[in-house]
C-alpha cells in the first residue's frame, strides 16, 4: 500500500489561459529522479465511490527534494484538476509516490533525443532538468509538439525551464488528438532526427499512441529503446492479455 506523504503549497499562480503553477514544499525528501511523477489525492469522492486521485509529473529539478513544482491543466468537470486549481499558499496536500520508470539510467555519452506530446512536455521537462542528466545536455535534441501556441503552457515558459546547454530545443504544431494525421505528422519529425543518425537513446512522453508507433520507428532505426523510455499520459495501449 502507497504511503501518504504531505505537502503545503507556498506559491500558485496562472500560467497561461488554463494552466496553475504550483509550487509546494514536501514535509520530508521525496527521493525522486527528473522524470518521475506523484499521485495526489484531492480527498474527494467520485459518484462511483472511488477516491479521485491524480498523477502529476514533477516540473522542477531534482537538485531540491523538498521543494518541488506542478503544472496542471484544468479540465472541465474534472474534479481532479478543479481542486488543484483552488489551492492557494499555505494549504496542503496528500500524496503518494514518487512513481515512474522515465529516468535516465546510464549516462552513456551520446546523442539523445527527448521528445513529448501535449501535457507530456511536464515529465520532459523534469527529465532534461535532472542532475543526471547535465554532462549530456550538449548532445540533446528535445522537442514539444503541442496543437497550438496557447496550449497548456506558454512556448517561452516551456523555453526558459530547459538548460541553456541543450543543443537543440524544437517546439512544433501537432494536430489534435484524435486526428489521422497526427501520427504521420509526428512521424515525420522524428524522421528528420534520424536523418542524423547517431542517437544513443531516446524518451517519449505523452500520447500513447504516438509513442507506441514512434517507439517502433526507433526500434526499426536501430535506436536502443524500450518501453521504459516512455510514459504515457493518455490513449494508453492496451494491454496484452
Amino acid at each position: 500500500m502507497a504511503v501518504a506523504k504531505q505537502a503545503q503549497v507556498v506559491r500558485a499562480k496562472t500560467v497561461g489561459a488554463h494552466t496553475r503553477l504550483l509550487e509546494l514544499v514536501a514535509t520530508e525528501p521525496l527521493g525522486f529522479v527528473g522524470g518521475q511523477y506523484i499521485i495526489i489525492d484531492s480527498g474527494l469522492v467520485s459518484a462511483n465511490g472511488k477516491a479521485v486521485k491524480r498523477a502529476y509529473s514533477l516540473l522542477s529539478s531534482d537538485a531540491d527534494q523538498h521543494r518541488f513544482q506542478l503544472a496542471v491543466q484544468r479540465i472541465p468537470n474534472g474534479p481532479g484538476s478543479e481542486f488543484l486549481h483552488g489551492l492557494e499558499a499555505g494549504m496542503k496536500i496528500s500524496f503518494s509516490g514518487p512513481w515512474g520508470k522515465l529516468f535516465l539510467r546510464e549516462r552513456v555519452p551520446g546523442a539523445t533525443l527527448i521528445l513529448a506530446t501535449d501535457t507530456g512536455i511536464t515529465a520532459a521537462l523534469g527529465l532534461i532538468r535532472s542532475t543526471e542528466f547535465t554532462p549530456l545536455l550538449a548532445e540533446t535534441s528535445f522537442i514539444w509538439l503541442r496543437t497550438s501556441s496557447d496550449y497548456f503552457l506558454p512556448d517561452d515558459f516551456v523555453r526558459g525551464l530547459v538548460p541553456e546547454d541543450c543543443r537543440e530545443v524544437r517546439i512544433e504544431a501537432i494536430p489534435e488528438i484524435d486526428r489521422p494525421e497526427r501520427i504521420s505528422h509526428a512521424q515525420a519529425i522524428l524522421g528528420q532526427v534520424l536523418l542524423h543518425g547517431g542517437l544513443t537513446r531516446m524518451f517519449l512522453s505523452g500520447d500513447g499512441a504516438v509513442n507506441s508507433v514512434l517507439l517502433d520507428e526507433l526500434v526499426r532505426a536501430g535506436v536502443p529503446a524500450t518501453k521504459d523510455n516512455i510514459e504515457s499520459f493518455f490513449n494508453m495501449p492496451k494491454k496484452s492479455a
